[in-house]
């Protein structure tokens, strides 16, 4: 029997995300994608198939809808559905960039 349908089948469908990317405690990453400079706050939910592209930071308590794409340099609450509620400026990179990089000194050995 031919289903009229493809079957969906989740092992096709790998994650990838980039470099300098903070995941807030409890919070559920089911992305297709994160760029790089990406701030997840705690108690987020990301759902399946979302994109979030580089230098975004995403509040505590936020829920992105599954296929949502975030655009760059975008601050993001609330949900469901999420709102872009700011721009973030160009130093919003270097300053996501450093805060990733205080955070893991804390677990390199001495």
């Amino acid at each position: 029997m031919e289903l009229p349908y493809e079957m969906y089948d989740e092992s096709k469908y790998l994650e990838t995300i980039g470099d300098y990317v903070h995941v807030g405690e409890n919070s559920i990453i089911e992305a297709a994608s994160i760029g790089n400079n990406v701030y997840i706050g705690r108690n987020c939910v990301v759902g399946r198939f979302a994109i979030i592209k580089d230098c975004v930071i995403i509040k505590d308590n936020t829920v992105v809808a599954p296929n949502t794409v975030i655009p760059s340099f975008s601050l993001v609450s609330g949900g469901p559905p999420s709102v872009i509620i700011d721009t973030l400026p160009e130093s919003a990179m270097d300053q996501l960039e450093s805060r990733a990089k205080s955070y893991y000194m804390k677990f390199t050995p001495k």
